[in-house]
Order: structure tokens, then sequence, then C-alpha cells
């Protein structure tokens, strides 16, 4: 506005000079030669300056009636568009109000509002999308569930309504519905991640093993996941399907598909297991100890070493104990192959160098359970009797030991179902944390070294330990606090250990 004024300013200060320089003194006659009619008039005479007022009042007049005449042109659009501004604000605020309400879960007030924002914005595709956002903010599936599949039937929001029905469906359990819905858009648009994600999760709940591994596969190559991630769901996807495959007495395919989990994640636990299984059921013994050794050396896990002691069942204890010496030796630092060194030691009956190796862990910050009774069994072959029923009383209150070291040597090492599998598959996918699903439902556990207490004098005293009813579930690397009722069951165990 300030630009405007200031031009008309110097517009007027410019005339005025060009008025004062001319002056007064110099005028303009005319005169017409006509003798008769309208154009036959007397001389007229005009100074300069009001010539030159007469042409610029004039140029402003033609300037004013060209704008007014604008003006009425333009009047009825303006008319128009203020009725549509209006229009358009209230839709805005009935948007705003059916997006509050569904987030405060006032359903009919979400729809009544919904409606209403449909109907002032004129738009069948932006109302249909602010209906379905609404419905699923208080939690009315039907309502978005309708609106997303109206949303097929446009162009502009196919992949919306897709997106939105996969989502839906996957959540209500619809998991082949899910999957046509994210297979197609995913078909369709190589930089839909949603379609990806949502895909991958509804085949690896309806335990599609071989298609969930292609999805992935398609996914790793559009940079949808991470490598490492990948990398490691695929082994998972590869051991589901080899267990399945062994589950149906189809040993053979089971073997190839577990070597390909081996070949992508050879230290992943669960595939080694089945694969020295697998390779010992063919008689390959060898190839058997190999896997577990290989995966040994890189990171060692319990089960693998009742795997690896599976595979030498029926040898002399001259030749198992030559094993499992070079298996400690492949990672002799680690914690695994300490304890797998001291259980050893104890088994052969050298309990000094069992205790030696062990007293690091035992006497360290809250030693678990498995120390303790390892501990326990050093002390008794130690003829240490009072030792060896203080370590029993504290085995009985301690935490305890993370991951399969409790797994009854005569079952599976890693005995997962299919929902066990499902969980895997983005539990060690995306973290590579094993789930130990007999921890988390707190199932009756064998604790490991009883049997092998000096002359059994104490082999009766505790041969399970059930989890206390009341205790708090405990993830598998969770190394537990004592309860506040150990006392008791400690005293109940001293008992037992009196009478004995």
């Amino acid at each position: 506005m300030t630009k405007y004024i200031i031009a008309i300013l110097v517009f007027i200060a410019l005339l005025a000079g060009l008025l004062l320089y001319i002056g007064d003194d110099i005028t303009l006659q005319l005169t017409s030669t006509a003798e008769k009619g309208a154009l036959a008039f007397a001389p007229l005479e005009l100074t300069w300056q009001m010539v030159i007022l007469l042409a610029t009042g004039l140029f402003l007049a033609v300037i004013g009636l060209w704008s007014f005449f604008l003006w009425l042109w333009r009047l009825p659009r303006r008319v128009k568009s203020g009725v549509g501004l209006r229009r358009r604000n209230a839709a805005l605020d009935a948007m705003e109000d059916a997006l509050i309400a569904g987030a405060e879960g006032d359903v009919s007030k979400s729809r009544k509002k919904a409606e209403k924002a449909r109907n002032l914005i004129s738009s069948t595709d932006l109302g249909r999308i602010i209906s379905a956002q609404a419905a699923e903010a208080c939690g009315d599936r039907e309502e978005a569930v309708a609106q997303y599949t109206a949303m097929l039937d446009s162009d502009k929001t196919r992949v919306t309504g897709q997106r939105g029905l996969a989502q839906n469906m996957l959540a209500t359990g619809d998991l082949p519905g899910a999957i046509t819905q994210a297979q197609t858009a995913y078909a369709a648009n190589k930089n839909a991640r949603w379609a990806f994600d949502t895909l991958f999760k509804a085949q690896v709940a309806d335990h599609r093993w071989d298609e969930a591994l292609e999805t992935l596969t398609t996914g790793e190559g559009r940079k949808h996941i991470d490598k490492d991630n990948a990398r490691r769901r695929k082994a998972v996807l590869l051991t589901a399907e080899a267990d399945k495959l062994h589950d149906d007495a189809r040993n053979g395919a089971a073997l190839q598909t577990v070597n390909k989990a081996l070949s992508v994640a050879a230290d992943f636990a669960p595939a080694v297991a089945l694969a020295a299984k697998l390779f010992r059921l063919d008689g390959q013994g060898k190839k058997a100890a190999s896997v577990i050794e290989k995966a040994w050396a890189t990171d060692p896990h319990p089960a693998l070493a009742l795997a690896y002691q599976d595979v030498f069942e029926g040898e002399s204890d001259k030749v198992r104990a030559k094993k499992i010496a070079a298996l400690i030796k492949a990672n002799a630092n680690h914690r695994e192959s300490i304890l797998l060194g001291v259980e050893e030691n104890l088994r052969s009956g050298d309990a000094v160098a069992a205790w030696s190796a062990l007293s690091p862990l035992a006497n360290g910050d809250n030693p678990t359970a498995r120390v303790c009774l390892l501990a326990a069994q050093a002390e008794a072959k130690l003829n240490n009797d009072a030792d060896s029923r203080l370590w029993m009383q504290r085995a009985a209150t301690a935490s305890r030991e993370p991951d399969w070291s409790d797994l009854d040597p005569s079952g599976e090492s890693f005995d997962y179902t299919p929902q066990d599998w499902r969980r895997l598959v983005f539990s060690y996918g995306d973290t590579g944390e094993l789930i130990h699903p007999r921890a988390e439902k707190q199932a009756a556990q064998r604790l490991p070294g009883l049997a092998e207490l000096q002359d059994g004098k104490e082999r009766d005293v505790i041969e399970e330990i059930e989890p206390v009813s009341n205790a708090p579930s405990k993830q598998p690397d969770d190394p537990g606090i004592p309860d506040d009722d150990s006392d008791d069951l400690a005293g109940r165990l001293d008992n037992l250990l009196d009478k004995n």
C-alpha cells in the first residue's frame, strides 16, 4: 500500500512542477471551420496549464471507469469465492471436530461431523479419507473398513484404501485378506514401504515361511530393510521351514533347507542344533560335529553343548572328553566354555580344577542357580558338606540361568511351535535375541548338575525346582532378583538337607 501512495505523491509533484514550468502566459486556441452544426463553435482559448489538467483528469476518469466496469465483471466470481471460502472454513471445522471426536472415542459425534465434512468439502475422495481416519481414531473398525473399501473405486485413493484395509485385516486376524491387499499394492509400487512391512508380517503370522522369505528378498533388494536384519530374518525363516519339513519326516529336504540357513547365519543356534541332529540321523557324525564347532567358535550356546554331546553318544569317555576339550578350546574365554569345562572336571572327578575355574563366577555379584549348583557339586566332592549346603540354599533362591542351560538333555534343544518361530523372526531378526518360551511360561525346568553330587548324598534334595506361582515373569536374559519369600524356601530346603 505504501508504494502506491508514494507513486501518487511523486506523480502529483511532477505534475505541479510541469505546471509551474509552463506558466499561464502561453495559451492554446481552438477554432472550427464549420459554419453550422454541432461542430461549429466560437474560438476557444485555453492556457496550457488548463489543457494539462484537463488531459490528466480525462486520463484518470478513463482509468476509474475501467476499474469500475472490471469490478462489476468480477463481482459474481468474488461473491462465489466468498461463499466457497466460508464453506471451506466450515468444512475444515467439521474435519477438525470429526478427528477430535474420534480421538475422544465419541463414535456418534465422529460419524456426524465426518458426514458434515463430506457434504461441505464437495470432494468424495477427501471426505472418505477424513471419515476413515475419524473412524479409526475412535476404534470404529466397521466404518473404517467401509470407507477404505469405497476408496478402491477411485484411482486417487486406491492405494490408500489398500493400505487401510490391509492394516485393519492384519489387526483383526484376516491374514489372507491382508496379504492380498498388501501384495497388490507392493507389486504396483516398489517404493511402498508400508506394503512390504504389512505383507511380511501377515505372511509370517500365517506361517507362510517360503512366501515371507521371497518377500524379504524383494524388500532387501528395494532397500526396505537393513541387510543385517534381513540376514537374521532369513536364517529364522529357513530354519522354521526346515523344522516343519523335519516334523513331516522329510529329513532330506529339511537338511538342505537348514544348510541354507547356516550359509546365511552360521552361528544361529537353532539352525546349528537342527542341522547337527539331521546330520546325525543321516549318519554324518563328522558334519554334525563340524557345524557345532564352527558356531561355538563364534557364539557359544548352552544348547549346542548338549547337541555336541549327543553327537558322541555311545563313544568312550576318553573320546568324548577329548572332543569336549577341543570344543572348549575353540572359544576358551567365553563363559559357556568355562562352565562346560567345570562340568567336565566334575564329571571326571577333578573337583580342584572345577572349583578353580568356577570361583571367579561363583564369587562374583549375584551368581545364578546354575553356578551355585556347580559350586555345591564341587564343594561336595571336596567333602565340604557345610559349604555345599550353603550353595544349595543359594541355588534355590538365585536367579535362573539365561537361555537354555536348564534344558532337559533328553529333550529338544529348541522345541519351538509355529507361534514361537513367528515371534523369533522379529526377536532374533531385529535384535539378535533368542526367545525362551519355557522360561517365559515358567514351566518346570531341570537345574543341571545335581546328579553328580558326591555319593548321591544330596541327589534327592532337589530334582526339580518349580517356579513360585506369584513370581514375576522373567525374560530369557534377565538375571532376576530373589523374591521376598526366598527365606521361607531356603528354610524348607535347609530342613530337607538336615534330614538327609
